[in-house]
This record gives C-alpha cells, structure tokens and sequence, in this order.
C-alpha cells in the first residue's frame, strides 16, 4: 500500500476508537484491517505514529479481567482530546465509500466490544497441582456472576472456559437453577 494510504488509515483508526471505548489493541487491529483500506503493516504503523504524536493511548486498565493467549493483560486503547479534535477536521476530507463503511460497521464493533467484555472466563496452574478457573459475567460494567473453582486437569479447565465463553446464556441459567431451587422443585 502506497504512503498516501497513511492519512486514511489514521483516520480510519480514530474513527474506530471513538465509536469503541477502550477496545483492545487485537480487536482495534481486526476492525482495521477488516476494512480491507489497510493490511497489518499499514495498520502498525499508523497506529504507531497515532501514538507517537498522543492523538492515542494504549495501556493496561486497572480493573481488566481480560488475558491473552499467555495470560498477560490485554492493552486497550483510547481516542485523546486531540485525536477526536482531528477527527473532526478530517473526517469529512474521507472518501465518502470509507465514511459509509465506517458508519455501517461501527454498529458491529461496539457490540462485539461490549460482548467481548460481558464474558471472561481464563484458568491458570495453581501450587496444589489443579488449574484455577475463574469465570465471569459482567453487565454494565458491574460483575453479575464470577465463579472461582479448581479443576482437576488442564483439559477440564479448558473446556470449562471454553463452554463459559460459547454458550454463557444457557450455562448461567443452568448453574443458578441448580444451586438455587429446592432439591424437590428440581425432579
């Protein structure tokens, strides 16, 4: 992609951050390059330069639950006072086919964002020789349901996290029905 692509891929990611509050740096990365106005080496670099001149910020959030594959905290990253200045100015100059796009998908982000947040399930050795699964539920950013327990293998607690993360509807119903109904009430 040619060098005139920057200005447009800047643009584009500070459209994003300001539809997407706090949106991890691997979800900012897909909804970019989702797009299709720019490949990963267009995307890392706009992004870094968006960094370098603090129209952006990138960093790890005291209250997030959310790891990722080796277990370190995602980075999330914001729109500053000055990027969603600029935004403003240049968003009109955007090929109207890249302000359409940008329009129609920002519905999709926020809410896989918003989902992405509502649901966090993760396991982890422990020093008793059990994996610690810890799973969550949280809405309106106030935590529903989190349930901490040992597993007895990695494999269970994969599954586990993995059925938590798929079918989280069904199996918190499943788990409040059982521990909270009458032993009669559920023959």
């Amino acid at each position: 992609m040619a060098n005139t692509d920057m200005p447009n891929a800047k643009i584009i990611i500070l459209f994003i951050l300001s539809k997407v509050n706090g949106i991890p740096t691997s979800q900012l990365m897909d909804c970019a390059v989702e797009s299709l106005y720019m490949d990963y080496f267009l995307f890392s670099q706009a992004k870094q330069e968006l960094l370098d001149q603090g129209l952006m910020t990138e960093g790890e959030r005291k209250s997030e639950l959310r790891k990722d594959a080796s277990g370190r905290t995602l980075l999330s990253c914001d729109i500053t006072p000055a990027g969603t200045e600029i935004l403003q100015r240049l968003l009109p100059s955007v090929p109207a086919g890249i302000r359409a796009y940008l329009s129609s998908a920002s519905k999709t982000w926020r809410h896989e964002s918003s989902e992405s947040e509502s649901v966090f399930a993760d396991y982890y050795p422990n020093d008793e020789g059990t994996w610690e699964v810890k799973l969550c539920l949280i809405e309106r950013g106030a935590t529903t349901f989190s349930l901490v327990w040992h597993a007895p293998s990695e494999e269970v607690a994969e599954r586990t996290c993995r059925r938590w993360r798929e079918d989280t509807a069904e199996t918190y119903v499943q788990l409040i029905r059982l521990i909270s109904e009458k032993k009669a009430d559920l023959a």
